[in-house]
């Protein structure tokens, strides 16, 4: 006997109707008409069954960090420069309780929208040392049965500003975190440019060293225009290649790459497909080109383009109702209703692109094994009140279950009120 059946579940890539079978946490088996005696079975009635959401890039330690009544900003938008300067005031207030609160709050939030495992950003620097770790990893260990955590060591005022730096980040692997980090813009040379190389370089010293994956923001501007030498992903992509990281390294945002004539850009595309970098889409069109007023430019990476060349794309929250970004709601459904905007995806296809970048796509970024809806993986799965991939993007449906491991996290308020009605019914 096994512990759960889904029966009449409409699979993504199935012709027909099937039925999941999970046991011990894990999916045993998939077909018409499983044959398993079961504790619980749930018909889906041709509800769509997918694996669960992804979240593989969110700074996890500042969001929720503007909760109040009135959403949205105390003050009209600012220069990021200055929205950085709020952040980096702010955050000394940070008390380690109020970062395990809100992050607990932001998986909660997360888990009820589908979401099972989620790459967490985390501040690591000489001035709040240690603590930012600390809470996450707290909140990684409390809500493990709930939401996979994996937490990357965030640089916010870089690797090389300080050396006292690095020793901190090998710290901060002793004390929990799974990723090495990279803000590839925020250290400078002598001569005060930007020092891309030396950043990167320590970066990769730094995985390498603790055999862990590295998590890059990488060419987060919109120049006019740019040449090939001049991204930062050309230089991470030769530097993977160079030191054998290949499929170990993401590279997120790369708006930068809108910018470059299509030539230009397609070498690029080349060279990250070359080295294996997933390239994680995030929703900067909300803050980047605030400033134009003719031709106002977009500030999203070329997905399509990716995708054509053979780069695993998947997309991200990146920030939640905090002081780079007020609004959010930890739903990668929602998220990708927004790319389907903005990245100009609209046929059936590209809708079913975008779930698939929402969930398997970010499972191969972040490295997750076991992943999926076939025997042998683990039983994350979410229901949507859809029939399709497209179906539930263009009408942003309730996620009516959410299943961690098997077990049930969340069911929908039309669920859950058949449910009890049903109960009901038959006392």
């Amino acid at each position: 006997m096994v512990d759960l059946v889904l029966r009449n579940c409409a699979v993504d890539g199935e012709p027909e109707l099937i039925d999941i079978a999970v046991d011990k946490g894990m999916i045993v088996n998939r077909g018409p008409s499983v044959p398993y005696p079961c504790r619980q079975a749930i018909d889906l009635k041709g509800r769509l069954l997918i694996p669960g959401f992804i979240e593989p890039h969110l700074h996890l330690d500042i969001a929720l960090m503007n909760e109040h009544d009135r959403p949205g900003r105390p003050a009209p938008f600012q220069s990021v420069l200055e929205l950085n300067d709020i952040l980096e005031r702010r955050r000394k207030d940070f008390t380690r309780q109020d970062i395990e609160q809100r992050a607990g709050r932001a998986l909660e939030m997360a888990s009820r929208h589908g979401v099972t495992a989620v790459r967490a950003q985390c501040h690591v620097d000489t001035e709040v040392g240690l603590k930012h770790v600390e809470a996450l990893q707290a909140v990684k260990e409390k809500y493990a049965g709930r939401v996979s955590l994996q937490i990357v060591g965030f640089p916010q005022q870089g690797l090389l500003r300080d050396p006292c730096t690095p020793d901190l980040f090998r710290e901060a692997f002793k004390c929990g975190v799974d990723v090495m980090g990279c803000v590839a813009n925020t250290d400078l040379t002598p001569e005060g440019r930007i020092n891309v190389a030396g950043h990167i370089d320590m970066a990769f010293k730094l995985a390498m060293e603790h055999d862990v994956d590295l998590d890059t923001h990488v060419d987060l501007t919109i120049p006019r225009s740019i040449g090939f030498d001049d991204f930062e992903a050309v230089y991470l992509a030769k530097k993977t290649l160079e030191v054998g990281y290949q499929g170990r390294v993401t590279a997120g945002h790369l708006c930068s790459l809108g910018s470059a004539e299509p030539d230009v850009a397609q070498r690029v595309i080349e060279l990250l497909n070359e080295a294996r970098i997933s390239v994680i889409s995030q929703p900067d069109m909300y803050r980047l080109a605030r400033q134009d007023d003719v031709h106002v430019r977009r500030g999203l990476t070329r997905v399509k383009e990716l995708l054509d060349g053979g780069v695993n794309v998947t997309l991200a929250s990146n920030n939640v109702r905090d002081v780079l970004r007020p609004v959010g709601n930890f739903n990668l459904l929602e998220e990708a209703l927004i790319l389907s905007y903005g990245a100009h995806m609209d046929s059936i296809d590209q809708l079913d692109t975008l779930m698939r970048m929402a969930t398997y796509g970010g499972a191969k970024a972040i490295g997750l094994e076991d992943y999926g809806l076939q025997p042998g993986c683990k039983a994350d799965m979410v229901v949507l009140d859809a029939p399709t991939l497209s179906a539930a993007i263009v009408g942003q449906v309730e996620k009516n279950y959410v299943f961690k491991g098997g077990c049930l996290m969340a069911a929908s308020h039309t669920i859950t009120e058949r449910f009890n009605k049903a109960s009901h019914n038959l006392r």
